[in-house]
């Protein structure tokens, strides 16, 4: 299926926790349907070695619509 989305665009969330939340796009998956928004969906991770580290989960790119 082809999409208006690619790596760099501004996206604005339309639902989930993140409603109304803006970013850009960090990476597309094009076959899955999903996208790494900045600051969007975020997770905390705890590593041994850096300890909490904060990371960006994949959204459903019906979740997203272009932002103006």
């Amino acid at each position: 299926m082809k999409t208006a989305y690619k790596k760099g665009l501004k996206v604005k969330v339309i639902s989930g926790a993140d409603k109304g939340k803006t970013g850009s796009i960090i990476k597309f998956y094009a076959k899955k349907d999903i996208a790494l928004v900045e600051g969007v969906n975020v997770k905390t991770h705890f590593d041994k070695k850096d300890g909490l580290l904060k990371k960006e989960s994949p959204i459903h790119i019906s979740k997203i619509q272009l932002a103006k």
